[in-house]
């Protein structure tokens, strides 16, 4: 197997859906959404595909499932899950790191193998974007034999991915809504995510950066740019317009409820945050990711208006 994967790194509500989408729409590249909710969310629970059908009812992973496995029913779904979480825990970045990711089972990376294998015949693209985020989850599909993973490290002003995190969204597929967290605890989390990420995947030739707020100022350069960093040439992209991409319905397994709209999506810059979110509040995100907001080019005070457009050191 000589699959190619882009997979798409960082932290919740910094845009991964809308990138996914945005790449999906390009020929040749397939974005599944977060793959690392397929035995989860997709075999135990039935939540919806991007499609709207329910990922048991979805044509698309109906074919994947048994041309990779030969059907749901030769799954073990919950150990799959169980050893999953066992490996890729945030508490487990440290031994990932002193050991080289040797505690991952044969098992385990041939259940991916067929699982990324399967994508790619069913699909028929060359690309496939996995826009699961964690990075210790990222690592593992990095040790696949046959895949060649590059890893887009896609990053938000930690601020804004704060505000985002404390407000509400109904989740369709799961009759509820998107999870919150408090502004402490989506700091702390943004912190030690986009710390990890750059600590695991340490072969820079397959790492990039890319930071949302240049995305939504410069779509289609970046987008092109994320497609030559993969190693993919599209004669098409979604772009309609300079700021507007047309997507059409996809079969994501997980990610923002948004996945499952299909139309024209104008790319607007959201600084809500900017005026939303209190002084204190502000200050405190500030203060907890200090640490990275200079390697990332943020600045450490944000008034009103526009963020800097500046390029983001590799």
């Amino acid at each position: 197997m000589n699959g190619r994967v882009l997979y798409i790194a960082g932290t919740g509500r910094s845009g991964s859906t809308l990138l996914a989408r945005i790449l999906d729409g390009s020929d040749g590249a397939f974005a599944g959404g977060e793959l690392r909710y397929v035995w989860q969310r997709g075999l135990l629970e039935d939540r919806l595909c991007g499609c709207g059908e329910p990922f048991s009812k979805c044509p698309f992973w109906t074919e994947v499932i048994d041309r990779g496995f030969g059907g749901a029913a030769h799954i073990d779904a919950q150990s799959i899950v169980a050893e999953q979480r066992a490996l890729t825990r945030l508490r487990q970045v440290p031994r990932i790191l002193t050991t080289g990711g040797g505690a991952v089972s044969a098992e385990y990376l041939r259940t991916l193998s067929k699982l990324y294998r399967a994508i790619a015949e069913v699909s028929g693209c060359e690309l496939i974007v996995d826009s699961s985020k964690l990075p210790s989850y990222g690592f593992v599909v990095g040790q696949v034999p046959g895949l060649d993973v590059r890893f887009a490290h896609l990053i938000r002003d930690p601020r804004g991915a704060a505000y985002s995190w404390t407000r509400t969204k109904a989740l369709p597929d799961a009759n509820g809504a998107m999870q919150q967290m408090s502004v402490l605890k989506s700091s702390s989390l943004w912190l030690a995510w986009n710390g990890s990420a750059r600590a695991l995947f340490g072969d820079r030739s397959r790492y990039r950066v890319v930071r949302y707020e240049d995305l939504i100022a410069r779509p289609r350069e970046v987008v092109d740019q994320i497609l030559s960093f993969a190693g993919h040439t599209a004669e098409s992209t979604p772009f309609v317009g300079e700021r507007t991409v047309s997507l059409e319905r996809s079969h994501t397994v997980a990610g923002n409820p948004d996945r499952l709209q299909a139309g024209n999506v104008e790319l607007r810059a959201d600084e809500v945050w900017t005026t939303a979110l209190g002084r204190p509040q502000r200050a405190l995100v500030t203060a907890i990711t200090t640490p990275l907001l200079g390697h990332f080019n943020y600045p450490f005070a944000v008034k009103s208006g526009p963020l800097r457009d500046l390029t983001v050191p590799q």
